[in-house]
């Protein structure tokens, strides 16, 4: 009997306890709390910097503001301008600014903005960016150099002459004498009026003898390490013509960036030829600065706005390497008019000279 007793006793216990909790659940209580949003993302609308190349770029995702200004900029006392959101006040590294402020962008400052009871706010890091990075030009900057002119000698291929489309030789060879000659005056129809003037690609060896008929020194050269060869030829003032295939080289289709190929090849072989002018050395890759003939009157709309795009292109090594080797692994080195060529391994293979073959581009 005291069994029976105990065990309805127990019965009813759990049944009051049980009710208990679903009352207390009716009541709203909970014994978790749902996190409150601090953030205040959208309390900057706007920030530019005074030189600024393009509008600076607010990231919420990253919590970044990124400046894109001129290479060579100072970057030490800039004016930064904003819109803050309504009832919104923002601190620049924590000294309270009002619309405008000055920055330092060798330190990364931080622009805050925040709730005037100071319960929301987010921190910005404002990043730079420069001309070249933006052009698509990986990592920091550790040297470089370019053999530019105070004058134009760019031309595009598609000049509207009957062997345009197959006119990279002659263009890229006229290129370099103009380069190499301030008075040089000849343009590219002129030079496949003097060789293959019923049509054909021009090839190597074309190429080496225009050069040598207008007074300017040539020599080819091993491109068994890219990087070396265009670092040593360019710092001793001389440039190169490449002879490659286009199709290895990798496609950008970022329409306002100037590294890699900007137009399409369909297939393997197609051969062509480039005039390298410079390097960019980064802590990521080194880049040949190039003029591609190849234009076809296609024009950057961003910055350089108006500037073919064959003009001060910015091929990767890696990507240059894999193109010669296919197609043709020399350079022409060309020197300026009246000066020799002034560094080459001459082609020697084990003490011997090697037989140079030719290859052409259309």
């Amino acid at each position: 009997m005291k069994n029976i007793a105990y065990l309805f006793a127990l019965i009813f216990g759990l049944l009051l306890n049980f009710s208990c909790k679903k009352d207390s659940k009716n009541t709203g209580e909970s014994p978790t709390h749902l996190p409150v949003n601090h953030s205040l993302e959208k309390g900057l609308v706007s920030f530019s910097i005074n030189g600024e190349l393009v509008p600076s770029v607010i990231d919420t995702l990253v919590n970044t503001i990124t400046a894109t200004l001129p290479d060579g900029a100072d970057i030490h006392k800039l004016t930064a301008t904003f819109t803050l959101a309504a009832n919104v006040n923002a601190t620049v590294n924590s000294t309270a600014v009002a619309g405008s402020a000055v920055i330092d962008l060798t330190s990364q400052p931080v622009l805050t903005v925040s709730s005037p009871d100071n319960v929301r706010h987010t921190s910005f890091t404002v990043v730079l960016q420069t001309e070249l990075q933006y052009f698509g030009v990986g990592g920091i900057m550790q040297g470089g150099t370019s053999l530019n002119k105070s004058y134009d000698f760019y031309y595009d291929q598609f000049d509207g002459s009957t062997f345009q489309a197959i006119n990279c030789g002659p263009t890229v060879t006229t290129m370099a004498l103009k380069w190499a000659d301030s008075t040089f005056n000849k343009k590219p129809i002129d030079a496949r009026n003097e060789i293959l003037s019923s049509g054909g690609w021009w090839y190597t060896n074309h190429v080496q003898q225009y050069l040598t008929e207008h007074g300017i020194n040539n020599a080819v050269d091993t491109l068994s390490d890219v990087a070396a060869l265009v670092k040593q030829a360019v710092d001793n003032g001389d440039a190169l013509i490449l002879c490659l295939d286009m199709f290895s080289v990798p496609f950008n289709n970022f329409d306002y960036q100037h590294t890699q190929k900007f137009y399409p090849t369909d297939a393997a072989g197609w051969g062509h030829f480039l005039f390298v002018k410079g390097y960019k050395q980064t802590t990521t890759n080194f880049y040949l600065e190039i003029y591609d003939p190849y234009s076809g009157g296609n024009r950057y709309t961003s910055i350089g706005g108006n500037q073919l795009k064959g003009r001060d292109r910015y091929y990767a090594s890696d990507g240059i390497k894999t193109a010669t080797n296919i197609w043709w692994p020399y350079a022409i080195i060309v020197a300026p008019k009246g000066k020799s060529i002034r560094f080459s391994t001459r082609l020697k293979v084990d003490g011997l000279h090697k037989t140079i073959p030719v290859a052409g581009g259309r």
